[in-house]
């Protein structure tokens, strides 16, 4: 099997017909693929309509996992040789997406995806640019995960943290680090649809902070792990106002007032 298609959900019902029907519908070989539907315990009728397509999806039930522990399950069971994340409120660029990777894949561990961008309704196109690894590592702002193909055998044991946001960060960069061939998609692959319940447009309190620079500072590991990438991760990290993060971190701590989110 070539891909398996990991798609995590919580409470994303309005969107999940669209999204499923954009897999489904790929002109591909059904052969080839496979669908991983995780939710992490749903409170509204996501299920119910999941299981409209309970014939072409696998349906898997989590227990307050978060996106990452979903993505984790998808991970543990997956059986195809490349893994594409799909969350529940994006879909698919076009019917034929899928049939073009597999037509692009010449045994690369990671290729980059490039997306339309749905901003409540503002469109932008998002084109990666064709810098190196080194360069990725070092500046790329597009750590989410959904936006890189991965060869299964690349991740290996990498996992992502659970009910933590801003998971995608150390997952993404250590997956960078480990991928000695890679190559960019020639089309948009999918449409990242923000969301006002995204993590994405959550409002930026103490917790929010607090795990963004755990991820932050996860970064030093990855220095000691992956020593050629030493000089990029360092870059990233001291460019990444950690004191400035740690300020907002105590204020919000000792006020419980946000007044950062237009900024972070």
């Amino acid at each position: 099997m070539k891909f398996s298609i990991i798609i995590p959900n919580y409470n994303k019902a309005e969107y999940i017909e669209e999204c499923l029907n954009s897999v489904i519908n790929q002109d591909i070989d059904n052969s080839k693929y496979e669908i991983l539907f995780i939710d992490d315990e749903s409170t509204d009728n996501s299920l119910e309509i999941a299981k409209k397509f309970n014939e072409k999806i696998e349906i898997i039930n989590m227990k307050k996992c978060g996106a990452g522990g979903a993505r984790n399950k998808g991970i543990d069971i997956a059986k195809g040789d490349y893994i594409v994340f799909l969350d529940s409120d994006d879909y698919l660029y076009s019917n034929t997406v899928l049939s073009e990777l597999d037509k692009q894949i010449n045994n690369q561990d990671l290729i980059f995806l490039n997306f339309i961008k749905n901003k409540f309704g503002n469109i932008t196109e998002i084109v990666d640019d064709k810098t190196n690894i080194f360069e990725k590592i070092k500046s790329t702002k597009l750590l989410g995960c959904p936006t890189k193909c991965f060869k299964r055998s690349v991740i290996g044991n990498t996992r992502f943290p659970c009910n933590q946001r801003y998971e995608d960060i150390n997952f993404t960069l250590e997956n960078l680090c480990k991928a000695n061939t890679y190559d960019y998609f020639n089309d948009f692959f999918f449409t990242y649809r923000k969301t006002e319940n995204s993590n994405t447009t959550s409002e930026i309190n103490a917790e929010a902070m607090t795990d963004l620079l755990i991820e932050i500072t996860k970064l030093y590991y990855l220095c000691i792990k992956y020593p050629q990438y030493k000089e990029a991760l360092l870059y990233r990290i001291k460019h990444d106002r950690l004191e400035e993060r740690m300020d907002i971190l105590n204020k919000l701590i000792e006020t419980g007032n946000n007044t950062f989110s237009d900024k972070f």
